[in-house]
């Protein structure tokens, strides 16, 4: 099964992130990137305010981990 994997990480001197232990293991998968600066971490304020301003704003955080996971196929 997979999952979301959320961590912090670092851009090493070659150009490549430091990946925890378990998903260094996972040579030749793919993975969607997603990089925001870790001093920068507002991105919960930010989509709160898209919802808000797109209509979404009823919906909880598990509403919105579920759209996820079925747009993935992730159950």
């Amino acid at each position: 099964m997979q999952r979301a994997l959320r961590f912090i990480s670092k851009v090493m001197p070659d150009g490549h992130l430091l990946l925890p232990e378990d998903t260094a293991k996972d040579v030749g998968s793919v993975f969607e990137v997603i990089l925001i600066p870790f001093e920068d971490v507002d991105i919960y304020n930010y989509t709160e305010s898209l919802a808000k301003e797109k209509g979404f704003d009823h919906l909880t955080e598990m509403d919105i981990e579920n759209i996820i996971h079925q747009y993935r196929g992730v159950s």
